[in-house]
């Protein structure tokens, strides 16, 4: 038995949405841009935009999985994305609100997949061949990672 099934990588998929909305339903704008993750780290909403240009990336590496052979998946350069994009300078709740809506599109693409897409393949630009459900757990593994990273600045930031 396989412990990671594709619905089992879905809800947790459902999980992060919840989690981040009530991690920042009381953060102000000004808040998300002062709280950072040391003195040359990301603010809250830097690490927000981050996980939202990211759901976009793992979204269209998905798809190019499914409707490719065994294509090789684009790196990208999250300084350089966050300095281009500017995401100092974002609405948190306006990001939050893209994010919300691309993990669910990205959850209802996936609901849809056949289990043979599960197992196509695309060369990732570090980790060399993987298939569609290894690159999809990177997503999760991806959300906790900048989840811990807000809880631990926002906890800073107010002295807790």
């Amino acid at each position: 038995m396989t412990f990671m099934t594709p619905g089992r990588f879905i809800r947790s998929l459902r999980k992060t949405p919840v989690i981040l909305q009530d991690i920042l339903k009381d953060v102000t704008q000004e808040q998300a841009q002062q709280a950072t993750d040391g003195p040359d780290g990301w603010s809250i909403v830097e690490i927000m935009c981050h996980l939202r240009d990211f759901e976009e990336i793992f979204f269209s590496r998905a798809r190019s999985m499914v409707e490719q052979d065994n294509p090789v998946l684009p790196a990208y350069d999250e300084k350089l994305m966050a300095a281009e994009r500017h995401y100092a300078d974002q609405d948190l709740h306006n990001v939050l609100a893209a994010y919300l809506t691309t993990r669910q599109e990205f959850i209802e693409w996936l609901k849809e997949r056949a289990e043979s897409d599960w197992r196509r393949t695309a060369i990732h630009p570090e980790a060399g061949q993987v298939t569609l459900i290894e690159q999809a757990m990177q997503v999760p593994t991806h959300d906790i990672d900048h989840i811990e990273q807000m809880v631990r600045t926002l906890a800073a930031y107010f002295g807790k």
